[in-house]
């Protein structure tokens, strides 16, 4: 094959596009200083998922918070929308995820016995992430190793887009936090991993137990990685009153504000808090209220600051609060 590319193609008119959807075997094949293709790529090409609004022309009458539910499990992935009718989708995770036949049952731990040599330890670590241990020491602890061998795997499952690594916006870059990315991952660890060979046996009552009781609470923290590309978007589309140069979080000690998105240059602030519930109108109050408290604390005094809230649905909406009404027109 390098004999190919580097004596016939060379000559010919004809473009050549490989494609697979194994990242490691791409990397190995092309990236590696002693691949035989090492350095022949004219350009490379990531390709992403889709974004949550696509859901919206996937499948014509989805509801918005069908979507959302959608969304959480599948992290827009086309292979795993495939396994979708969009209809009554708690009832189709139930039967696309445990069940032992299922294709999306067994496709995480599939893909980490291909894409990586030691597949076990990035299974712990991920395991870890799920339990809620984000930081580098926290994760070595539950994986019984040395911080600095923890934090090669987790740039590894970084740059494999399963894991993210954030920086709470005006902290230390020291002191980043690990979450997923990739939120079929996600979900896979959260309500898969540990009941595996109960699901496999044909004892899946357990897992569907505990995912009917916390599929609400999971939703809390995918809502947030939706809510901020939706408000991205809003801001190109002039829905929100600036462009946004940065977005993250923001914590500090006990603290946390979900979403922070800054305009550096015109020294504007959008200051978000999400919530995968219904609110009431002293609802919005109350959290409007944190959000100016939390404000002050972020060292903007000369700074011009807008309070957002992006809620499942609000009866009292006014400017900048948004529902998933809001973001069904906006998709």
């Amino acid at each position: 094959f390098q004999t190919i590319v580097d004596e016939i193609l060379q000559e010919s008119d004809i473009m050549l596009i490989l494609s697979a959807s194994s990242v490691g075997l791409l990397k190995r094949s092309f990236f590696e200083y002693s691949a035989p293709l090492y350095g022949r790529s004219d350009a490379t090409l990531n390709l992403m998922p889709l974004k949550f609004t696509h859901l919206f022309e996937w499948f014509d009458k989805i509801q918005a918070e069908e979507a959302v539910k959608l969304y959480s499990v599948t992290s827009g992935v086309p292979k795993y929308l495939e396994s979708f009718e969009g209809e009554d989708i708690e009832s189709e995770i139930e039967s696309s995820f445990f069940k032992p036949t299922s294709f999306l049952f067994r496709e995480a731990k599939e893909l980490l016995e291909e894409e990586f040599k030691e597949p076990e330890t990035y299974y712990t670590v991920l395991e870890a992430v799920a339990l809620g241990k984000t930081r580098v020491s926290e994760i070595a602890a539950h994986a019984y190793m040395e911080p600095n061998n923890a934090a090669k795997y987790l740039r590894i499952l970084e740059d494999a887009g399963i894991l993210k690594r954030e920086y709470s916006v005006f902290g230390s870059r020291s002191k980043g936090i690990y979450r997923f990315r990739d939120l079929y991952f996600a979900f896979w660890f959260r309500f898969v991993a540990k009941h595996f060979e109960d699901i496999e046996s044909g004892f899946s009552d357990p897992a569907v137990y505990e995912f009917r009781r916390e599929f609400d609470s999971y939703l809390g923290y995918a809502f947030e990685d939706i809510s901020k590309d939706l408000l991205i978007e809003m801001s190109r589309s002039g829905k929100i009153p600036f462009r946004f140069t940065r977005v993250g979080r923001w914590w500090k000690r006990e603290e946390e504000i979900d979403i922070v998105a800054l305009n550096e240059v015109e020294k504007k602030a959008l200051l978000v808090e999400v919530k995968w519930k219904e609110l009431s109108g002293r609802d919005v109050g109350r959290i409007l209220n944190g959000l100016r408290k939390k404000s002050k604390m972020l060292g903007l005094d000369d700074w011009e600051i807008h309070y957002c809230i992006v809620c499942k649905k609000c009866e009292d909406k006014g400017k900048l609060i948004f529902d998933l009404e809001d973001l069904a027109v906006t998709s």
